[in-house]
């Protein structure tokens, strides 16, 4: 039988990763979700509008769109969140938007489908 509305509507499937960041202090573990169809369509968007394909800000689209708490709850949503983790340390960042890419399956690959390349 197919699935109602309601059971997609609710179907937990913002699957998390954990990466390791011991720079940030605590026990060291960010989690990361995969985005939104919303969320993957708007960066897509942003990145066909960007010159070269690529966003300004392309680390911090990605993770203020896949950071987030155990439960898939964004923590850094929107301009105020991006402005935060463009202030992290560029190590730490770079290694949490790797990880984020390859959950997401935007590789390097599928970025340049994205941009027409």
């Amino acid at each position: 039988m197919p699935l109602t509305r309601d059971q997609i509507d609710n179907a937990p499937d913002a699957k998390i990763i954990t990466v390791d960041a011991p720079e940030l202090g605590g026990d060291g573990k960010v989690c990361l979700r995969l985005m939104s169809v919303g969320d993957r369509d708007a960066y897509e968007v942003l990145s066909l509008d960007a010159k070269h394909g690529v966003p300004v800000d392309f680390r911090s689209e990605i993770l203020s769109r896949t950071i987030c708490d155990e439960r898939g709850n964004l923590l850094f949503a929107g301009d105020e969140g991006k402005a935060s983790i463009r202030k992290r340390s560029a190590d730490v960042m770079d290694r949490l938007w790797r990880a984020a890419m390859k959950h997401n399956a935007l590789t390097e690959e599928e970025v340049k489908k994205i941009a027409g390349e």
